[in-house]
C-alpha cells in the first residue's frame, strides 16, 4: 500500500535493494584495489638528481641522472623546464610497485641513466641548473656516458 504522495512500499523495497547491492559491489571494488595495492603495487613517480649534463649541439643536451635501485626502479624521463635565463633539468624515475609494502626488496645499487633532451629554443647562453638552482656546468659527452651505467 503506498504512502500519501510516495512510492509504494513494493518500490521502496526494491529501490533501497538497489541501492544496497550497489553499495556492496563498490565495497568490494574498494577492497580489492586495497589489496592490488599493498600485495602487487601502483607505479609511482618520484624525481632524481641529475649528476652530469653536456651539450650536444645547440637544441640538444646530453643528460646523466640517478634511477635507483637497479630492481626496484626503472628510467622515467627528464623533465624540462626551460625559462628566458635558464634550462632546469630534473631526473625522473618510476617505481612500477610502488606503493606494494609486503615483500619487497630492493638492492642496494645505484642506477642512473643517460638521455638525450631536445630543447624548445637554441641554449644560447642560457644556463643549464638543477631545481634547488644550483648550477650544472657542462663537461665533455665522454664524462657523461662513462659516469655510470646507462640505459
Amino acid at each position: 500500500m503506498a504512502r500519501e504522495g510516495g512510492l509504494p512500499e513494493e518500490r521502496r523495497t526494491r529501490l533501497r535493494a538497489a541501492m544496497l547491492s550497489t553499495f556492496g559491489a563498490l565495497t568490494v571494488i574498494a577492497a580489492l584495489a586495497a589489496i592490488y595495492a599493498l600485495a602487487i603495487g601502483f607505479p609511482v613517480v618520484a624525481p632524481t638528481p641529475v649528476e652530469a649534463v653536456a651539450v650536444v649541439n645547440e637544441r640538444d643536451l646530453l643528460v646523466r641522472y640517478q634511477v635507483g635501485s637497479s630492481n626496484c626502479h626503472d628510467p622515467y624521463g627528464v623533465q624540462v623546464i626551460e625559462t628566458e635565463d635558464t634550462v632546469e633539468l630534473q631526473g625522473q624515475r618510476v617505481d612500477p610497485t610502488g606503493t606494494r609494502l609486503i615483500g619487497k626488496g630492493c638492492s642496494d645499487d645505484l642506477l642512473t641513466a643517460v638521455e638525450t633532451v631536445r630543447l624548445a629554443d637554441p641554449l644560447a647562453g642560457r644556463s643549464i641548473v638543477r631545481p634547488d638552482g644550483t648550477e650544472l656546468e657542462p663537461v665533455e659527452q665522454t664524462a657523461v656516458i662513462g659516469g655510470g651505467e646507462t640505459s
